[in-house]
């Protein structure tokens, strides 16, 4: 849950940006080496922008909105359509249906079920985003104001 959030930066205490700049630097790097072994369908070398590995990772879940359906997949839970609806951010029903079938076509959530009745989950993949989502909360907690409370007010409702 967020609470990890909590426990990281308690326990490692980030100093400055620069730590947190190299933490996703590396986790990036990871993800970019397996966008690399990635079956076809997921972006070529051609179509990249630059080789670098925060572009690259960027190049596949780098909007808002897939970023938020895979917190809401990995610390809430959610695994329908009309669940991703109901989060906070209010994401538009067109948005949540093409980043849903863009996350699917990259290998990042699967899903099983019939059309109206799809349950999603997160593959390997993007059960590997976790650190990457996790370290983007860690920033947020550290620099805006409210966060450590909205995160505690989400994790009782959701219980």
């Amino acid at each position: 849950m967020f609470c990890s959030f909590y426990f990281i930066s308690t326990i490692f205490g980030f100093a400055n940006i620069k730590q947190l700049t190299c933490i996703l630097q590396v986790l990036i790097f990871y993800l970019c080496k397996l966008s690399m072994q990635m079956p076809k369908g997921f972006i070529k070398n051609s179509e990249k922008r630059s080789g670098c590995p925060i572009s690259c990772s960027l190049e596949l879940v780098g909007d808002k909105w897939s970023l938020l359906i895979i917190r809401d997949m990995l610390y809430f839970g959610k695994t329908t359509y009309n669940e991703f609806l109901d989060s906070p951010e209010g994401i538009a029903t067109n948005i949540l249906k093409d980043r849903l079938v863009k996350l699917t076509e990259l290998g990042i959530i699967t899903f099983s079920g019939a059309e109206k009745r799809k349950k999603y989950t997160l593959t390997d993949i993007g059960l590997d985003l976790k650190p990457v989502v996790e370290a983007i909360g860690i920033f947020g907690m550290k620099h805006f104001e409210g966060s450590k409370e909205y995160i505690e007010k989400q994790l009782k409702a959701s219980v």
